[in-house]
C-alpha cells in the first residue's frame, strides 16, 4: 500500500503554491523507462531498469481572481532517505527529516528518459476536468500508483497507455500491410464493390447533374450465394420474440 511520507509546500509566486508529496509505496519495484523525443518516435528504453519505493508527486494550486484551480505538474520514482532523529537520551526530541537523493529522470542524447506511466497520471488529471482540491487530486493519483504497484507485485503488470497505443498501431500496420484490398478481401460487400459502380460510370460517360450517380446512392447488389450466407431467421431475433407489448 502507498502512504504519503511527507508534505511539503511552497509558494513559487504569490498566486501560486506547489504541493510536493514523497510516497512510500512499501516495496521497492521496477522502473520501466521511456525516452521521449522531439525528434524520433518515443521508444522504451532497455533492462536493466533502477528499482525504487518512492515517488515523488507535484500539484500545483493556482489562485484566478477569486478562484483557486488544482493543476498536477509531474510524478518521478525517486530515491530518498531520511536523516536520523535527533534525540537527547532515550527521547527524540525531533523526527529526522526526509531528503530526495535522485530522481530517475534524466536527458538522452536526443530527448529525456522518463517513467513509462508518466503520461497516464497526465491522461487521469485531464480527464478529472480540474474539479479536485489537492487533497482529492492526491488520492486520485495515489490510488492509480497504488493499482501500478499491485500488479508489478502480483506479476500481472498493467499495460501504460504508451504501451497500449504501440499495440494498436502495431494491430492495424498488420491489418493494413498488403493495402486496403489485402485488409478486406476477405468482406463480402468489398469483394462485390465492382456491382455499386453503374455501366455509364465505368465507360467514363458523366450523367448531367449527377442524375446518374445519385440514382445509384444506397444501392448494392450482392451475388445470390453470398445473399443466402447473410440470411437471418426472424425467428432467432430475441427481441421479436417478446409481443407483450401489443396488449398496452
Amino acid at each position: 500500500m502507498t502512504g504519503v511520507v511527507f508534505h511539503k509546500i511552497q509558494r513559487t509566486a504569490w498566486h501560486q503554491v506547489r504541493h510536493t508529496y514523497l510516497v512510500d509505496i512499501g516495496t521497492a519495484i521496477e522502473v520501466p523507462l521511456i525516452e521521449v523525443s522531439d525528434l524520433f518516435e518515443n521508444c522504451i528504453l532497455a533492462p536493466p531498469y533502477p528499482r525504487t519505493r518512492y515517488f515523488e508527486i507535484e500539484i500545483d494550486e493556482v489562485r484566478e481572481g477569486a478562484k483557486k484551480i488544482t493543476l498536477f505538474q509531474n510524478i518521478f520514482p525517486v530515491r530518498a532517505k531520511r536523516k536520523p532523529d535527533w534525540r537527547f537520551l532515550k527521547f527524540r526530541i525531533k523526527r529526522g527529516s526526509w531528503t530526495i537523493t535522485e530522481r530517475l529522470h534524466f536527458p538522452t542524447d536526443t530527448g529525456e528518459a522518463q517513467w513509462l506511466y508518466t503520461d497516464d497520471f497526465n491522461i487521469l488529471f485531464l480527464s478529472s476536468a480540474g474539479r479536485y482540491d489537492p487533497d482529492m487530486l492526491t488520492n486520485l493519483v495515489t490510488e492509480k500508483l497504488n493499482a501500478i504497484v499491485q500488479s508489478f507485485t502480483t506479476g500481472n503488470r498493467i499495460m501504460s497507455g504508451f504501451e497500449n497505443q504501440r499495440s494498436c498501431r502495431s494491430a492495424f500496420d498488420t491489418l493494413f500491410c498488403e493495402g486496403v484490398d489485402g485488409a478486406f478481401r476477405d468482406a463480402v460487400i468489398y469483394q462485390d464493390y465492382g456491382l455499386l459502380v453503374s455501366d455509364e460510370i465505368k465507360t467514363g460517360i458523366a450523367s448531367a447533374y449527377g442524375v446518374g450517380i445519385c440514382s445509384h446512392h444506397g444501392m448494392a447488389t450482392v451475388s445470390g450465394e453470398k445473399a443466402a450466407q447473410l440470411h437471418v431467421d426472424i425467428n432467432e431475433i430475441e427481441d421479436l420474440r417478446d409481443l407483450s407489448w401489443l396488449g398496452n
